[in-house]
């Protein structure tokens, strides 16, 4: 009770009353518009019911997020790991609700990280408290558990590739490969064998439609990269404070040949080709619109974007949305559209010359 009195306490921002916010800066086209940020219920317009008002009182906005992590959206509804609270949000915006995935008994979750879907619905989340990659049939009922792995494994990340699932383990340094029907084990990346570099703490991992693995190293402040046999193909960034550099690498997506990774000591985003070269970042520190507080989590894709038709700019021409998340401040769950400018047209933006 005590916890959701400290999230009533921190408003939430009206998308309404937004002013438009573009990255990059000029004089570089538009890439990416800020949308609007969501962190309790009544952000997305359900009021309080009669029990709530009596219960909190004058304080109308109850139900939010705590500390977010990772995302992602399925169906037109936004999945939210919340770490604090122990569950996964949903964010139904036309249903203007607010909710959370209910699992009892063996299902119970403890500290999830991130989560995934099969095409078929099934969600995987990777929950570091119980050290286990935990599944939900498509009607949001536990189905079964892969794991514990060792005894020292911390899986914090879990994507789907076909018929395999790929999880960073930060406890033992490397990323597995398993059935996703089975949860056998097939293979694992970074563990030495092939002769490359070992990870010292892989927390975050995507792969492409070619089935190249990206493991973001949170204590290395890197990506590394492999091509879909094993084989060590080299990295994404390097520890520094300028652009193309990390200091605290989290989160990371892919999309349309573009590699994205939140930085939560930069607090923002930063965009690279596959190549690795940066091409633009977006956020920063603060709590004002596209801000934002410690970042963690981040998404990307075309499924969503029409939830928040009505918010993007007329001369903007939106073809993806991204979402990222903040564990602190009062913006949690942040939206921003990625596309391009009609007038000025469709050149990619430079990075931002005053850095990170």
């Amino acid at each position: 009770m005590f916890s959701l009195f400290l999230s009533a306490c921190i408003s939430g921002d009206k998308a309404p009353d937004e002013p438009l916010v573009f990255y990059p800066l000029p004089p570089d086209p538009p890439r990416v518009q800020f949308l609007r940020s969501i962190s309790l219920e009544s952000d997305i317009g359900k009021p309080p019911s009669s029990l709530d008002s009596l219960i909190f009182g004058d304080v109308k906005q109850h139900r939010g997020v705590m500390a977010p992590y990772g995302v992602a959206v399925r169906d037109g509804i936004i999945y939210v790991c919340d770490i604090q609270q122990s569950v996964v949000l949903t964010m139904d915006i036309p249903g203007k609700e607010m909710g959370h995935v209910q699992l009892k008994g063996r299902g119970l979750l403890q500290k999830p990280v991130n989560l995934d879907f099969a095409p078929d619905g099934t969600m995987y989340v990777a929950d570091v408290g119980r050290r286990q990659i935990v599944v939900i049939s498509p009607e949001r009922e536990y189905v079964t558990e892969f794991g514990p792995f060792s005894e020292q494994a911390r899986p914090t990340s879990v994507v789907v590739h076909g018929d395999e699932l790929y999880l960073s383990d930060a406890g033992d340094r490397l990323v597995r490969v398993l059935n996703r029907e089975t949860g056998e084990e097939l293979r694992t990346y970074g563990s030495g064998d092939n002769g490359g570099p070992v990870p010292r703490a892989p927390t975050n991992v995507v792969v492409d439609q070619d089935g190249k693995v990206y493991a973001v190293d949170s204590v290395d402040c890197l990506v590394y990269v492999w091509e879909p046999d094993g084989t060590y193909s080299g990295t994404i960034g390097a520890p520094g404070d300028i652009v193309g550099q990390f200091a605290r690498p989290k989160g990371i997506a892919l999309h349309d040949d573009m590699v994205f990774v939140v930085d939560a000591a930069f607090e923002n985003c930063q965009i690279f080709d596959k190549q690795g070269e940066p091409m633009m970042f977006f956020g920063g520190t603060g709590v004002g619109p596209g801000d934002l507080y410690l970042p963690a989590g981040v998404w990307v894709g075309e499924n969503g974007l029409d939830l928040f038709a009505d918010l993007i700019d007329e001369d903007f021409e939106a073809q993806s949305l991204i979402i990222v998340t903040s564990q602190f401040g009062p913006r949690k769950v942040n939206f921003y559209a990625l596309g391009d400018s009609r007038t000025l047209g469709s050149q990619a933006g430079g990075t931002q010359p005053e850095g990170p």
